[in-house]
């Protein structure tokens, strides 16, 4: 799972990415595209799942995705 320092690392990185955008704030997109980086490396996937060609990138994405949006 992820850490204190994963989630400020995720805070960064959502800003960092408004910020290229233009704004001022961060939008839940932010966070969704910037979650794989952040995250991925955190996890360790089951044979099954390595086996089926998943990754950690795709299984973050499949997370971030079915998240409902406040």
């Amino acid at each position: 799972g992820g850490s204190p320092r994963a989630a400020a690392s995720l805070q960064m990185g959502s800003a960092g990415l408004a910020v290229i955008e233009g704004r001022s704030y961060v939008i839940p997109d932010d966070v969704k595209m910037v979650a794989p980086y952040v995250l991925a490396h955190r996890l360790v996937l089951r044979q099954e799942a390595i086996l089926d060609g998943g990754t950690q990138k795709t299984k973050v994405n499949q997370i971030v995705q079915s998240m409902k949006v406040p």
